[in-house]
């Protein structure tokens, strides 16, 4: 291992020149440590996508109608146009005395209109083998429970958010990955054997505890052991896990066609995720956070060799000098009331608004796709391309633009799109079409920016907190996104892009009120993060982001 190793990664052992020396610049700030938690991360984000989106195939609009009485023999054509009412036709049959003593011809022409609501239904099964909707009836009067059953999976993400990410914040990053990817696999085989709707809901709601869980702590996991320079790159891309997720799950959709082969399909990846336990390291800053110096730079030690970075004896000696600082950040009690702290509560509720409307209108958007006419395989798969042009995108602009007018200008983005989509004519489709995709496009591009933007204004003592905080905010708009629809056909269909676009356009104006935290030092305790302000940014700043101070 020679110097030049450090100059060969695009880095200096010496100063980062934005600001303070990384602690992950001692390892030379990116290299295949990094990357192999990365790759984790990518496999991590894709069941998370995969199963909160499920739904659109688990539970897609397939035709349905009454079941045809045992003792009539009619053909499907036949029983509609003799059995079911116009007027009705999914819901409701004609009342007949006996089927079996009136021919057709008589069922053709037969006065006796009174109808019944169905006990069973008969479904659509050309696209279709086994769905859930068919699988519980979930129709008519019960139809509500698809979106009931969206919320639910969204609030199994509060599980994750308040519970897992405050255990990971006071027993470590590497053992609640464990524990959370054991409850998503366990949770995922169990919802096979669902009896009933309820035993259904119950299973995905830990399900998406568990996957979230998963996902959002090696989320963290990673920020904490890269280097700045690298940060957006690394915290952007992982985004592109994600969109992986869910553009599998078409495919997978289209190839089994039935519900429970999908499931099965979509849980492999827990499978193979339950090797992190051997694989992934715990974050160097949570251990000398915790006082555990020795094991921190054991796992520094083994990434610098990983990465064939040359590591002084002198910088070791000097990094376990540095725990003091995070000793005393320690003996603050975490929880998220301290993110409500003079000079921090105000980011910490613009924050928090921000990812509810992320949440409200990113869920608004995907969970219609199967409301679109055309293909629903190519629709979805659609939808989820659009957002590999937001997510690259994103990545050059806020190394370039920083973090605070992107972010607000893809809010405007989403409003002025949610705002012409009811207005533009049906008539061409492909126009209104393009209209939705671009507030699509601009949603994701926020989503992917204020996971980064969120992890540089938090200070590292409640980072995880801030995070799981953030969640709940994004997963109370994501629980009542699915009910747009439910309030567009009790009013207006114009109502729920209104209110889309209303939220949108707050989110965009308040996120102007946040400071801009490119080539910023990121805080290590409340106190730095409450004295964060605004900078100006210089001309001859060049690169990318924020400088995580050593600890």
């Amino acid at each position: 291992m020679v110097a030049h190793d450090a100059e060969k990664n695009g880095f200096s052992a010496k100063k980062c020149s934005e600001g303070e020396e990384d602690l992950m610049d001692l390892v030379g700030g990116e290299g295949p440590w990094q990357r192999w938690i990365f790759v984790v991360g990518l496999l991590s984000a894709l069941p998370d996508a995969s199963h909160n989106l499920a739904m659109a195939f688990f539970a897609p609009s397939v035709d349905h109608w009454c079941s045809r009485p045992l003792d009539v023999n009619l053909s499907v054509q036949e029983w509609k146009v003799t059995g079911i009412p116009p007027e009705d036709k999914h819901c409701s049959k004609y009342k007949f005395l006996n089927y079996r003593e009136i021919q057709e011809d008589q069922l053709k022409n037969v006065t006796f209109k009174e109808t019944s609501k169905c006990s069973s239904w008969e479904y659509d099964d050309s696209i279709y083998k086994s769905t859930v909707l068919s699988e519980f009836n979930l129709v008519c009067d019960r139809e509500w429970l698809i979106s009931l059953s969206k919320s639910v999976f969204i609030a199994g993400y509060f599980l994750s958010a308040t519970v897992f990410v405050h255990l990971s914040d006071k027993f470590g990053r590497k053992p609640i990955i464990a524990l959370c990817n054991t409850i998503a696999l366990v949770s995922a085989i169990t919802s096979l054997f669902s009896t009933s709707f309820l035993m259904f809901a119950v299973t995905r709601f830990f399900l998406a505890a568990g996957v979230t869980g998963l996902d959002n702590i090696i989320y963290v996991l990673m920020m904490e052991v890269v280097s700045p320079k690298y940060r957006a790159a690394y915290g952007v891309g992982n985004g592109f896990g994600w969109v992986l997720g869910i553009m599998c799950l078409p495919g997978v959709a289209w190839f089994f066609r039935h519900w429970i082969y999908m499931q099965i399909t979509l849980t492999l990846p827990f499978i193979v995720l339950l090797s992190n336990w051997w694989f992934l390291p715990e974050s160097p800053r949570w251990l000398l956070i915790h006082g555990k110096s020795e094991e921190a730079v054991k796992i520094i030690t083994k990434a610098a060799k990983r990465n064939r970075f040359d590591l002084p004896e002198t910088k070791v000696e000097e990094l376990i000098s540095k725990t003091k600082k995070a000793q005393e950040a320690k003996t603050e009690k975490v929880n998220v009331l301290q993110l409500f702290k003079p000079g921090l509560w105000q980011k910490a509720v613009i924050i928090f608004f921000l990812w509810f409307t992320n949440g409200f209108v990113y869920y608004g958007i995907s969970y219609n796709t199967n409301e679109l006419a055309g293909d629903p395989f190519l629709i979805f798969a659609l939808y989820g391309l659009i957002e590999i042009p937001a997510y690259a995108l994103t990545l050059f602009v806020i190394q370039s633009k920083g973090r605070r007018t992107p972010l607000a200008m893809n809010f405007l983005g989403a409003a002025l799109s949610c705002w012409l989509i009811y207005p533009i004519p049906k008539d061409p489709w492909w126009i209104s079409e393009i209209v939705s995709l671009f507030g699509k496009f601009c949603i994701t591009a926020s989503f992917s920016i204020i996971y980064v933007y969120t992890a540089e204004i938090f200070p590292t003592t409640v980072r995880s907190v801030g995070f799981g905080a953030s969640q709940v905010a994004a997963r109370s708009g994501a629980i009542i996104a699915p009910f747009a629809r439910e309030i567009g056909k009790a009013s207006h269909p114009i109502v729920p892009q209104l209110i889309f676009g209303f939220l949108a356009t707050a989110a965009g104006l308040l996120t102007l009120l946040l400071p801009e935290t490119r080539n910023l030092s990121i805080p290590d305790t409340i106190k730095e993060a409450a004295q964060m302000s605004r900078k100006k940014e210089s001309k001859n700043d060049i690169g990318t982001t924020l400088v995580l101070k050593d600890l």
